[in-house]
This record gives C-alpha cells, structure tokens and sequence, in this order.
C-alpha cells in the first residue's frame, strides 16, 4: 500500500501567535472547533461525506475475494495484466481509505468514531493482502526470460518493469505462498507494538503542571515543551525536562516491554525471509548497502570537534561553565524570538522559492492556500508534524505552527514532502508513484536550505545573522549528528536482541547514555534521565528509518548549492528527480540528480559546512 507520510525529529510546537493571547489567558490548548476554518485542513477533498467513506469501504469488501480466481493463471500477459489491474483498483481505494480515517484520527486522537474508522480499515487491508499473497510468488515462478516477454506484449506491464526487476533482485527472500500468507496475516499483530506506543503516549499519559514566563502554572504538552526549552530562566527549562522525562520514567517497563517487542518482530521477519541481521533486510529494500549506513556513523565521529565546538560557542554566548542538554534549545540572541503569523511564514517561504521557477512557486502557493495544511496545535492533535497523501488526491500537511523560525522551517520542510508526493502523482503511473524512504528527507531539507539561503540574503544585522547561523548550525545538528546518534542506538539495540541479551530498561538505558556520551561528554552536563529518551522516539517503531534523515541533509544539501549556485541543468536534474518517484533505485536516482550518496564525501562535505558554520559564528562573536 502506498501510505506516502514522513514525521519530522522535533515534537509538536506550541501554538501559533495568532492564537496566542487566548492561549495565556486559559492555559488551555484550544478544541479544533475554536480554530478557524481556513487553518484546518479539508479532509473533504478526499471523502465529503462518512457515506461516500463508507461506499469506497463496502466496494473494496466486494471485491476482495476476486482475486484469487488468477491464482494459478498468472503466466498468460492477459492474466497477470488484468490480475494487477484489479489489484491496483483495489489499493488505490484502501490507500484513500487508509489515509482519510487516519487524518481524522490524527486531529483528535480521542475520537472514538475515527479510531473506529481506523480500525476497520487496518483490518482490511490486512485481509486484502492476505488474499493478494499469491500474487509475487506466483510472479517470482515465472521464468525471467517469460517474464520479459511477457512485459514486452503489454504496455501495461511496462510499468511494472522496476518492481518485475526488483523482485529477481530480491527472489530469495521471498517465501512460498503459504508462507506469505502466513507473514502478511502476522502483519496485524506486528503493527501493535506501535499503535501500543502511540497509545501510551499521545492519549494515556498525562503530563504535569510546570511553570512558565509568567510565573503561571500550566499543563505541559509535547508542543508546550519544545517552547519551554527556549526560555531564557534556566528553571522553566529544568522544570519542562524534568517533567517530560520524569512522565516518561513512570511508564519505562511498559515502554521497555512495547520496544523489545517491536524489535522481536523485526528479527522474526528477517530470520524469516533469510536474511543475516535486520539491518541487512530493512535496507535491501530500497538496494542499499550496510556499508552506506556504517561509514554515516564512522563520518559523523570523525568531525565531533566542530560539534564540540558549537556547544563551547554556546557556552560563552549564555555566559555559562556549564550547559546541559535541555539548554541547547534556547535562542543565543533576542532577534530568534520574533514571531510570524502563518500569513507571514508563506509569504518568505514563497520568496524563498522563487530560485525553483514560477511553476513550483505556484504549486508551493496552492499547497499552503487552498486548506492541505492543519495549522495549529489543538487538544488531543497528534503531536509534530508530517505530510502524508494518497494517489488521486493532493497530499496533506498536519502541523503544530507555533509562529517561531522553527515552525517557519517546518513548514517548508513538509511543504517539500508534499509537491514531491505532487510531482510524482502527477508524472508516475501508480506502480512507481510512491517515492522511497531513503529519498523523501531529501526534497524537505532542499526546501530548508533554500529558506535558511534567502534569509541570510535579507538579513544585514549581525545579531540577526548569528541568530540565523546559529537556526542551521541547531537543524544541522538535529537532522545530521541527532539522527546518526539515534540511527547508532537503533543498530545497537537490535544487535543486542540479535545476540540474546534481553533489552531491559536498564540495559537500553545504559546503551543509549553511552553512545550519547560518545557525543557530547565533557562539553554538556548529561542529566541521568536523558537515559531514558529511547522511550520518547516513535520512529524506532519504523526500523532504520532515521539514518535516512542524515543521508538525506546530505544529499540535499549538495543539490540545493547547486541549484542556489545556477549551476547549468541543476535545477532541471532536481524537478526530474521529483518526479521520478520509485522509478529506480533511490541511490541511482540521486546519482541522475546529480550526488553519490553511497560514498562519504557527500556526508563529509556537509559536516564540513557545518564547521564553517560555527567559524563564522565564532567570527561574528569577536567582531
């Protein structure tokens, strides 16, 4: 199924500054219904009505079942080209499906009748890929030589020709029927020990009162917390840590016992499709060696010293001999902390596109205008952000705008995800419209770097340019050396379960702080409870997932120079990239694009500007 979503690393935001004065007189995070309606997306686009929902539900049950009368029959081109004909019919329904309902859960996470939705059609489509088990295998038994004739003969299953490919590529580990059958009916189970996660922490746990600027009590929140780690009082920022982590440690076994869970399964699916480690099977799908992901960690502990030197640059900033991790978010000088409206935040995201061409800057207009984007923070909202859609339908954005530069650069980051999700629907065939993981942080960052480029353009005041050099030293610190710090946790953890040592709280705990000592011991006081951030992590639900953050900044990072740079045919390399969906391998793809992420250089050119960041700050400072 092609779910297209992508979740960004920072949590939710507080709530934007237009509704801000009402938000301080209540300390209550607004219901959606207080939210006006142009900042709320329209879900309507997709269903107007639970009926015609409801309609596209009761088809799809219809249908399920017809399926299985080619089994056996696949190796006629009428076949297996009428078989995937209706399967795709099928799949595109159950995407749209899929995505509306859980849209609906995501704006309120307490709403029982979407959760229903939800439900019902999680378990659709378990059964729909059950009953479309045959399908690869039976695929997988057709001789290549036949199959390629087969493909010639129809130009229906030229589109199928990358993923025909692909599964040679791939044919040994995939099973027999009956056994993947047998995988796709335990896929339902697997899935819990997220929705668990989820459960847990977006609607059981209750967080405390903590005090603000103001002096005032309020209830924290995860989008409360990242504004309260910008306070200039040092208390309000222990106070917001110690009560985000000290909830947390009251729920640890449970968090323990969901995530050593989530990992058995993975090691279930790799011993049972017959590969050597998890990690080896959550990269070959996308043909991706293990090489690429160890020399990421190798690169990024070769340059800690400009990291180090940034926390030290912070440091003498603050006026401080010590600096603890929950400080690292506060803005180094008063011009960070203007606020934008929303209306404002498109208008610079629009300049900041101009560089693209006029037609992508009509797009990025459309996308932010015409209600794709969920605003604002509301009660019981998902926390953070991601764009997320569904073939035949404009992507969504959910955000938790809170009207800082932060959310500015949310923002268009996830707008990057949705035109992407865009171009690709619109010049891919269903089979190859879905773009993979290892390339979607890449059009995001892009975006990034094109608004933090016209900002620094614009910005003549020094404190002004320090605060901004210090907004992409922080996203580069985030998105490149937090992500690998997780992605090293991530391969550290699974190897542990791979081993048989059992995954206790203590033992996850004790891994976590030492690899985060790895990074940051002697410059930031590291808090013992910042042990436990392996519970606060949804993306270790989604195995290696996060390395793609840091492969993606790099590679983004290359391509956006060029294109800022005008260098000749860059630009038309990148919308031809965009378009490209899952047309081929996505380390080819960016290698067409124009950067070769599978060697280092790419991760170390961007570690390098990261250096010439903090010099510049450094520079800035002693002038």
């Amino acid at each position: 199924m092609k779910r297209l979503m992508s979740l960004i690393t920072i949590v939710a935001l507080l709530l934007s500054v237009a509704i801000a004065g009402e938000m301080d007189k209540s300390k209550q995070i607004p219901t959606r219904d207080e939210i006006d309606e142009q900042y709320r997306w329209n879900l309507a686009d997709i269903y107007p009505t639970t009926d015609a929902w409801e309609k596209d539900y009761a088809y799809v049950e219809s249908k399920i079942d017809h399926l299985k009368k080619y089994k056996g029959r696949l190796i006629k081109s009428k076949n297996l080209e009428k078989c995937l004909k209706e399967s795709e019919e099928l799949e595109k329904k159950l995407d749209l499906l899929y995505v509306s309902s859980h849209l609906l859960k995501d704006q309120d996470t307490k709403n029982t009748t979407s959760q229903a939705l939800a439900g019902r059609i999680a378990s659709m489509n378990q059964q729909f890929y059950q009953e479309r088990a045959f399908l690869w295998p039976e695929i997988q038994e057709i001789p290549t030589k036949k199959l390629s004739q087969l493909v010639e003969q129809s130009d229906y299953l030229k589109q199928y020709e990358h993923a025909f490919d692909d599964m040679v590529r791939q044919k040994e580990h995939i099973l027999s029927e009956r056994e993947e059958e047998l995988l796709s009916m335990a896929g339902q189970m697997g899935s819990e020990f997220s929705n668990i996660r989820e459960a847990l922490t977006q609607a059981d746990i209750e967080f405390p009162k903590v005090k603000d600027d103001d002096g005032d009590m309020i209830e924290l929140s995860y989008g409360r917390y990242s504004a309260l780690l910008q306070s200039k009082d040092p208390e309000i920022r222990r106070g917001a840590f110690k009560g985000m982590y000290g909830t947390f440690d009251k729920f640890k076994n449970t968090s323990a016992a969901t995530y050593r869970g989530s990992i058995k399964k993975d090691i279930f699916y790799a011993k049972a499709r017959g590969y050597d480690s998890c990690i080896e099977m959550a990269l070959d799908g996308d043909n991706v060696p293990v090489e690429v992901y160890d020399n990421l960690i190798t690169t990024v502990h070769e340059y800690m010293e400009p990291l180090h030197r940034y926390m030290n640059l912070r440091k003498k900033i603050m006026g401080v001999d010590e600096l603890h991790l929950y400080d690292t978010s506060v803005p180094i000088t008063a011009e960070s902390e203007v606020k934008y409206t929303y209306e404002e935040a498109v208008d610079i995201i629009l300049k900041a596109l101009e560089v693209m061409g006029p037609e992508y800057q009509a797009n990025a207009k459309m996308a932010l205008s015409s209600r794709w984007v969920d605003v604002y923070e509301t009660r019981n909202k998902r926390s953070g952000a991601y764009s997320w859609g569904a073939y035949g339908v404009h992507p969504y954005i959910l955000m938790n705008f809170n009207g800082t530069r932060n959310s500015v650069f949310t923002l268009i980051h996830e707008l990057g995800h949705s035109l992407h999700s865009f171009y690709t629907n619109k010049n891919q065939p269903y089979p190859t419209a879905n773009y993979s993981l290892f390339v979607a942080e890449v059009a995001s960052t892009f975006n990034e770097n094109l608004l933090m480029n016209y900002m620094l353009q614009t910005l003549k005041d020094k404190d002004e340019k320090l605060s901004l050099l210090d907004q992409w030293a922080d996203n580069l610190q985030g998105t490149l050396y937090t992500q690998v710090l997780f992605a090293e946790f991530e391969r550290e953890a699974h190897s542990l379960a791979e081993q048989g040592i059992p995954l206790t709280v203590e033992k996850l705990s004790d891994t976590y702080m030492n690899i985060l000592k790895s990074y940051y011991e002697g410059v930031l006081e590291i808090d013992d409870e910042y042990a436990l951030t392996w519970s606060r992590i949804p993306h270790f639900y989604r195995q290696f997932y996060v390395y793609k953050y840091a492969t993606s900044i790099c590679a983004s990072t290359d391509l956006s120079k060029k294109v800022i740079d005008g260098e000749e045919g860059a630009l038309d390399k990148y919308m031809a990239f965009l378009s490209s969906g899952s047309s081929d391998y996505p380390i080819e793809l960016l290698k067409k694009a124009g950067v070769d992420i599978s060697t280092p250089e790419p991760i170390a050119s961007t570690l390098q500007l990261f250096d010439s960041i903090i010099t510049q700050m450094e520079e800035l400072i002693e002038e």
